[in-house]
């Protein structure tokens, strides 16, 4: 979003329910394309930003106050910020190229078009004729997102500025910010020594049967990594993981990362749970430009150094694998020393406290004080607890099924139906559906004013958006959001007078629904491979960890009989 001489209704919609005290999922519903609680968040605070960037513009002091600050409760402040929206949507300011950057972009924008000397709109106008198209990448911190904000301004005043942007240049311009060293830096700006780059490691396996393009560590570990996309968060873990191993093989130990060994490893392992000495290696910034960041922000708990080792594992397998390793240096480590706490038995809501879940979102979605919007919120909310309880599927699988994937089959016994369902890696499994949902499912497509499911078009969502197209879906990000948010709320609600019962919705998210579903159907007997197939899990193994049969009878004989 760009900075524009006015709001569209939509967001001056926005605006005037952030003022007056709109729920979140409410205004997010009814005043933008997005039902994300954090990206309604997002845009309200831009579109605050732009008001307080527009009252400096025309020199009004006080209103820029308003809109740089937070939200007042009382009638006073809501009057006067009401007032503020309505003025500044009626005025328009008005760039002259001698204006300063200062005045006419935000103070990061702005601070880093200083720190080039760059004064005024005119000297950016300047600045970015000589470069071109990628003007931008020469400038310290700053990327493609402020630079369409800057062209915008010059392309929505164009008129009054009666300066013309030239993009047409292709100039390659050295990208200033990213500057190497060998002091600890993200892995992005870090250069080993040379002594210690891993060229003649001790553990490389011979350089004539490697098959992956690296000379030394930080190009192997690179390719690694290229095998990801950099925006994922999968990256982004595993780059963690990588880097710190790399910075303290090479600062702790004095040793090439291909030079490691088994004993070096468990080392490492140990030193994850106190990182010494600490000015060295902790740090509170998480910003990777920073000269102040570090690789940790404290020490890190035993499920976090087991999860450190299955990727530096993974790491070393790969690059085993490529024939650029000669072994595995945690291959030699023993399991037992790290073991997995099993965090999907914790992640299960008990069969009376789901009960209570499903009880209050039946209760809220019948509430005929609710507005329109607000009662199809919680009737959505009840229907998307039921099918993912019911069917177990994964935050994504919820999101992307359409009445298409639901089948109805013969048999001997009754009518069946079945979800067809794609799910991690593009496996295909079906799900079983119950009667009850199938009810489910045709009142909540009436409650969307839509036919039932043998009537409605193929590919209507089985989770739809409360305004617009009802046949639309929600994205998987909203559908988080939104469920995110049901569950504080209902923390507030049930867990009034048990704190032990807020603090576990606080917690809760989509996937401990799925926990849910697989935990309740093997307690009352459902065979496991039946659990398996129904989550599509390849193994067993990992649907086993929902058997706590032998737990459950501990408890009960230590709490009943001592």
């Amino acid at each position: 979003m760009t900075i524009s001489k006015q709001f569209s209704s939509e967001h001056h919609a926005l605006l005037r329910g952030w003022i007056q005290g709109v729920d979140w999922h409410i205004l997010g519903e009814m005043c933008s394309s997005v039902a994300n609680r954090s990206e309604t968040q997002a845009i309200v605070k831009l579109l605050r930003s732009q008001l307080a960037i527009k009252a400096r513009r025309l020199n009004l002091i006080t209103h820029e106050a308003i809109w740089s600050q937070e939200r007042g409760y009382t009638a006073d402040w809501i009057d006067l910020a009401l007032k503020s929206l309505e003025t500044l949507s009626s005025l328009a300011p008005t760039p002259q190229p001698d204006s300063l950057v200062t005045v006419w972009f935000m103070a990061k924008i702005a601070s880093r078009l200083e720190e080039a000397s760059i004064k005024s709109l005119s000297d950016l106008n300047t600045f970015i004729n000589e470069r071109g198209h990628d003007w931008w990448q020469g400038l310290p911190n700053f990327g493609l997102k402020s630079a369409k904000i800057v062209e915008a301004l010059f392309e929505d005043y164009a008129h009054d500025l009666n300066l013309t942007l030239d993009l047409s240049k292709k100039v390659v311009i050295e990208n200033t910010s990213i500057i190497r060293t060998s002091e600890i830096a993200p892995f992005e700006r870090f250069l080993p020594p040379e002594l210690l780059d891993g060229s003649s490691g001790s553990n490389r396996a011979p350089m004539d049967r490697c098959k992956v393009e690296a000379n030394n560590d930080y190009e192997a570990i690179q390719a690694w990594l290229s095998l990801w996309i950099s925006s994922n968060q999968t990256f982004r873990a595993y780059r963690k993981e990588a880097e710190r191993f790399l910075l303290w093989a090479i600062m702790t130990k004095y040793k090439s990362f291909s030079s490691v060994t088994t004993v070096d490893c468990a080392e490492y392992l140990r030193f994850l749970t106190d990182p010494a000495p600490e000015s060295s290696w902790i740090s509170s910034t998480s910003s990777r430009s920073s000269t102040q960041w570090r690789p940790f922000k404290g020490p890190l708990k035993p499920v976090s150094v087991r999860h450190a080792k299955v990727i530096l594992s993974s790491l070393c397998d790969w690059l085993v694998g490529q024939r650029y390793l000669d072994s595995n240096p945690f291959a030699g480590l023993a399991y037992e020393n790290y073991p997995k706490r099993n965090s999907a038995i914790e992640k299960v809501l008990s069969p009376a406290l789901w009960e209570k879940v499903l009880g209050f979102a039946e209760q809220q979605a019948m509430n005929q004080e609710h507005e329109p919007n607000q009662h199809r919120y919680y009737q959505r909310i009840r229907f998307v607890l039921m099918l993912a309880y019911r069917t177990g599927l994964r935050l994504e699988e919820l999101a992307n099924a359409t009445v298409g994937h639901v089948k109805r089959l013969s048999s001997d016994d009754q009518e069946q139906y079945w979800l067809d369902v794609e799910g991690k890696g593009k496996k295909y499994r079906e799900v079983p559906v119950p009667p009850i949902l199938i009810e489910q499912l045709n009142r909540h497509l009436g409650e969307r004013h839509l036919s039932s499911l043998e009537y409605v078009s193929p590919d209507t969502f089985l989770i739809g958006k409360i305004r617009g197209d009802m046949k639309e879906g929600v994205s998987v990000s909203a559908l988080a959001r939104t469920l995110k948010d049901f569950f504080i709320e209902a923390a507030g609600v049930l867990g009034k007078d048990d704190p032990a019962i807020a603090s576990r919705l606080k917690k809760a998210s989509t996937h401990w629904l799925r926990h849910s579903h697989a935990s309740h159907a093997v307690t009352r007997g459902v065979p496991l491979a039946i659990v398996r197939d129904n989550l599509g899990h390849s193994d067993i193994s990992t649907t086993s960890i929902y058997v706590h049969t032998e737990r459950d009878d501990r408890y009960k004989a230590m709490t009943e009989k001592m």
